[in-house]
């Protein structure tokens, strides 16, 4: 045996399902893991399950980004990466990657540049399996050079004929011709999906099959000349060349064809001394006569009903085989062809994010609900439905593979389709009504559909429209609103603004006059004497952290002003700022929280303006330089802020500092506030107790807040509790004490001094 090379790290040159599908494998062989993106996948699930991500392909496209060999062998070299896995589809199966990566000393899991360039390739692939005795479809062995000669080779092999891409793959650069007519513009069409997709224009023609089934068998070699299959998987059930749904073993064949068609398999691999693992296709007429077709040099998305009907972890076979064990090591132990045996079936479903009822138009947005799928003989390969995953148009729409596996083809089919009705994915349309529809045709129950079974059987695509309720709602309303007022404005859409005489208005003395008057110290005196309760409503600030925030406007406030400042004219502030405010207000109603600010200061002149400012956070998420603070203080103040509650959620007094000096510097009032945690009741505390909240009152008088504030945010102060936390504070602190909580029960007191 060759020289054993352990990885210490593997890159991984791929993304989505295929990528933590590797990035698994690897942690389970104690391998480190580098995993790439693009920019578009900068939020993707699979960047986050390896040891390293890296972001490549700077201002290229999407799909370049993950094309760019050259950068991604730099980059494996750079981070000191032993190999690099390629998984499906983009780099998978070019050769010159491969050989690139063998050039420069990265190993390259999976086959050689050599074997691919022999069998990665339609054309060449076939002379291989002709040159071992294997059957091929009728037709040329070379692309085709001329339109001209596409015209020659078509009428001599016979109609219908079947143009394919040379390096295609996923039914990319496939036609069905079935008429000399039709030849021509198909030709042309297929080279130029093949350009975009594999970067060739080389087709090549031969004989179309008619209702062929598609049958595949998994290889798997080693550098020592060993191979074995891992038995066939049916793959007929196929969306325009693309696979649907995939089972194995397949129940079209009997024993007999199996092993003919398994060995033809191991004969073409081992003409190229083939090594990794590959998979050799293969078409099976009404006849039951086997046609080779391709041979796919890399591991295929289906792998794993293999893995679970024969026990084989194929992608770790991969990885050891490229490290240098030979298949009958102790590490991968398969001694001999005998070892690998069947045990009951399994079936994968691809769930996408595809609209059946659009013809399958890929749909894209955010993912709202994702809830998947489990228990008994369930296996999920997901790599991009999660909570939050915002599906672009950019790649594959695959958000995840159901594999289910039973003892019998029946009960393998009842796990499928209950698992798929465990999904539950909402935000982004998908495929699985389709796919149930498909699980429960009699022809997929019996094993016996063909390529055609999909477009043959339209009613599979008459899917049940799942129930939004909150859609209907809406539909409903609308209705309503539009078709049955005939355009009559309905009662209930008709603001109900209180009639107010607002000649009454500038006479009107309130808070803040008390407040012009006297100053800050001196409303705080004059609180303080007091025997009513003091209320401050925060209407003007909460109804931006509602269910509605988005839908209250400067102008809904405006129309209601006048009201409060009559009928609230015995209030002592109107809260109507807080960080809140600004995000709903600028980020969805594109207003201006100052002009607000200005107008409501108008329309209300007689009761304090109040805001919440979170300490060296102001009104944002972050803290701000001190002069940025003192700056927003400053104008909030000219603009009209009589009262500044001031907090920091941790109690950390330092964090206020800046934001209170500023409002004494402005002459306001200061209202620092502590957040209430806890139980002051449960006397097993050590710190969250009265002690803790009389000894933080005192410090907060001593630093010249004009009034105490008690911010309960979650409702925890009980009534017993604030009831023993006010008269304690009464009894040590000398200015008026302001509760605010959001009990939304009420049995606490809402506001008080």
């Amino acid at each position: 045996m060759a020289e054993i090379k352990k990885f210490r790290k593997v890159l991984v040159a791929n993304r989505g399902e295929i990528a933590i599908r590797i990035i698994r494998a690897c942690k389970e062989l104690g391998i480190r893991t580098v995993a790439i993106y693009s920019e578009e996948d900068k939020n993707s699930l699979f960047r986050t399950k390896a040891d390293e991500a890296y972001e490549i392909g700077i201002g290229k496209s999407p799909i370049d980004a993950y094309l760019g060999f050259d950068e991604i062998i730099r980059l494996a070299k750079s981070k000191g990466c032993d190999a690099i896995h390629p998984g499906y589809g983009f780099l998978a199966e070019n050769s010159l990657f491969a050989k690139a990566c063998e050039e420069e000393g990265v190993t390259f899991i999976g086959p050689t540049h050599v074997m691919m360039d022999k069998l990665g390739d339609k054309i060449q692939s076939k002379l291989v399996a002709e040159s071992v005795g294997v059957p091929t479809i009728p037709g040329v062995d070379a692309a085709i050079k001329s339109e001209k000669d596409a015209v020659e080779i078509a009428s001599k092999t016979g109609y219908p004929v079947m143009l394919k891409a040379a390096n295609g793959g996923g039914g990319r650069g496939m036609r069905i011709v079935r008429t000399e007519e039709d030849l021509l513009p198909q030709f042309r069409s297929a080279q130029s999906e093949s350009v975009k997709a594999f970067g060739s224009d080389l087709i090549f023609i031969e004989k179309y099959i008619e209702e062929p089934k598609h049958i595949e068998v998994q290889l798997l070699g080693d550098s020592y000349g060993n191979v074995v299959h891992l038995f066939d998987r049916d793959c007929s059930v196929q969306r325009r060349h693309q696979k649907v749904i995939e089972f194995t073993p397949s129940l079209c064949i009997n024993d007999e064809q199996r092993q003919a068609i398994c060995n033809d398999a191991i004969k073409i691999a081992k003409a190229v001394d083939y090594r990794s693992a590959g998979t050799a296709e293969f078409l099976l007429d009404k006849d039951g006569n086997h046609y080779f077709i391709e041979m796919n040099t890399r591991i295929q998305v289906e792998h794993t009903v293999t893995e679970l009907v024969t026990g084989v972890d194929l992608v770790q076979a991969m990885i050891l085989v490229a490290e240098g064990y030979a298949l009958d090591s102790d590490e991968i132990s398969i001694k001999s062809q005998d070892d690998i045996k069947l045990n009951g079936y399994a079936i994968q479903c691809r769930v996408t994010t595809e609209d059946p009822a659009n013809n399958f138009a890929p749909d894209t947005g955010t993912i709202t609900e994702y809830r998947s799928a489990a228990g008994f003989g369930i296996r999920l390969d997901g790599g991009n439905g999660f909570t939050g995953s915002v599906i672009s148009p950019y790649y594959d729409s695959l958000l995840v593979k159901i594999c289910a596996h039973g003892r019998t083809f029946p009960e393998t089919v009842h796990k499928a389709s209950r698992a798929l009705k465990e999904m539950k994915i909402s935000g982004v349309k998908t495929n699985i009504g389709f796919l149930l529809n498909v699980l429960n045709h009699q022809t997929f129950v019996s094993g016996q559909c063909n390529t055609g079974f999909i477009s043959d059987n339209p009613e599979l695509l008459n899917i049940r429209q799942v129930t939004n309720r909150e859609q209907q709602v809406l539909e409903f309303l609308g209705n309503k609103v539009v078709n049955e007022t005939k355009g009559n404005v309905p009662s209930f859409n008709i603001p109900v603004v209180p009639e107010v005489d607002k000649s009454v208005i500038p006479g009107l003395k309130g808070t803040k006059q008390i407040f012009e008057e006297r100053g800050a110290k001196g409303l705080a005196d004059w609180a303080l004497e007091q025997k009513k309760l003091l209320i401050t409503d925060t209407s003007l600030r909460d109804a931006q952290q509602s269910l509605i925030a988005t839908r209250v406007r400067t102008k809904d406030m405006e129309l209601i002003a006048p009201a409060m400042s009559v009928y609230g004219k015995d209030m002592f502030s109107y809260e109507m700022w807080g960080g809140a405010t600004f995000d709903v207000a600028m980020r969805f109603l594109n207003e201006d929280p100052w002009e607000r600010l200005e107008t409501l200061r108008s329309e209300i002149p007689n009761v304090l303006m109040q805001m919440l400012i979170r300490g060296a956070n102001a009104v944002g998420y972050k803290n701000y330089p001190d002069n940025t603070i003192r700056k927003f203080v400053k104008d909030s103040a000219e603009a009209g802020i009589d009262v500044f509650r001031i907090f920091d959620s941790l109690n950390w007094m330092k964090g206020v500092e800046v934001s209170l000096d500023e409002v004494l510097n402005q002459g306001k009032i200061a209202e620092v506030a502590m957040c209430y945690t806890g139980d002051i009741l449960d006397e097993g505390r050590e710190k969250y107790n009265l002690k803790y909240y009389v000894n933080l009152a005192k410090e907060i008088e001593k630093m010249g807040s004009h009034i105490l504030g008690i911010k309960d945010m979650t409702g925890l102060l009980k009534p017993m509790a604030a009831a023993k936390l006010i008269k304690a504070l009464k009894d040590e602190i000398s200015i008026p004490i302001h509760l605010h909580t959001h009990d939304t029960s009420q049995v606490t007191v809402l506001q008080q001094f």
